[in-house]
């Protein structure tokens, strides 16, 4: 793959996205048509397709037909079949743990997602560009580089969405992805039919993901959880949003210190410190003009504290 991501702004995200995912299923869709996807080696030229109900191949027209092909069938279902427990869902967040043994937080969306998510019914990463990966995870695709690029400290979103994505790769230049609600396959020139009607894929360009969506979640690295003082949360995903709005509670009265690392190197600095009581929830609107790439918050007290951040 050759494609490149480009950034756009939240004001370019308008309703045409609508228009070019729809027939997408939605998360809460429980029959849509999947598959998994596989580029064909062996210069055949094709993107493999397996789904529940046979085995179909897209060619270089866009055309999506069904063959008998049994073995490549069993393999793209033995080699690429999607892992489960790659993230940990938990109430405020979802966790990843990286190769370095780092921990990382990133928030969620509908909590449609969280059963097909440790199902093994969504993909969660794949490689759709050179040395960049997609990460799709509660709702929220990701741009996420290579770990020579330093992995999960530099990943950032690219667009929320509600759809129910089976699996996503990249042929010839394009994204493709399965999932497609039964009731609106074909109606979008972007959604490619099999001629027996029981297999579609999406199509389109990597970019067109930044009309998605403007990335949006909600979560923190603490919920009800006991802290020990000084010893900061795990680092929650803050940047490359806006409208950001705090708020926390504590069973105890304590301070209530935010660092921030502005590029994802570990450079933690201190924000500021808030008195938390347990009488009355504490509430902040960050500043649009705040820019960091991750959040963590550190209490001068033993304490049960909820840390929430609302990203509109």
């Amino acid at each position: 793959a050759t494609a490149s991501f480009t950034c756009k702004n939240a004001d370019d995200r308008t309703s045409a996205g609508s228009e070019i995912f729809k027939g997408l299923a939605s998360v809460g869709q429980q029959s849509s048509l999947g598959g998994l996807l596989y580029g064909l080696g062996d210069n055949r030229r094709a993107l493999g397709v397996a789904t529940d109900e046979g085995y179909y191949e897209l060619d270089a027209g866009l055309k999506l037909e069904r063959k008998d092909d049994a073995a490549t069938a069993r393999f793209i279902r033995e080699r690429f079949a999607i892992p489960k427990n790659v993230v940990t869902l938990e109430p405020g967040s979802a966790l990843v743990v990286d190769d370095k043994g780092r921990r990382w937080r990133l928030p969620v969306g509908d909590p449609e997602f969280a059963a097909p998510t440790d199902g093994g019914l969504l993909r969660i990463c794949r490689e759709v560009a050179t040395e960049r990966d997609l990460f799709n995870c509660m709702g929220t695709f990701y741009e996420l580089p290579a770990e020579n690029a330093d992995g999960f400290a530099k990943i950032r979103p690219i667009a929320s969405h509600n759809f129910r994505i089976n699996d996503y790769a990249s042929y010839r230049g394009m994204l493709v992805m399965t999932g497609i609600a039964l009731s609106e396959a074909g109606r979008n020139p972007h959604v490619i039919v099999s001629g027996d009607k029981k297999a579609a894929v999406w199509a389109g360009a990597i970019d067109d993901l930044w009309t998605m969506g403007k990335p949006v979640g909600r979560g923190g690295p603490w919920h009800l959880t006991q802290v020990i003082a000084g010893v900061p949360s795990d680092p929650y995903l803050f940047g490359f949003y806006d409208k950001r709005t705090l708020s926390a509670t504590s069973d105890k009265p304590l301070a209530l210190r935010i660092e921030m690392d502005p590029t994802g190197n570990g450079d933690w600095m201190r924000l500021a410190t808030h008195r938390i009581t347990p009488d009355r929830e504490f509430t902040l609107e960050l500043p649009d003009d705040l820019q960091a790439h991750w959040i963590r918050f550190v209490s001068d007290t033993d304490a049960r504290v909820t840390t929430w951040l609302e990203y509109r």
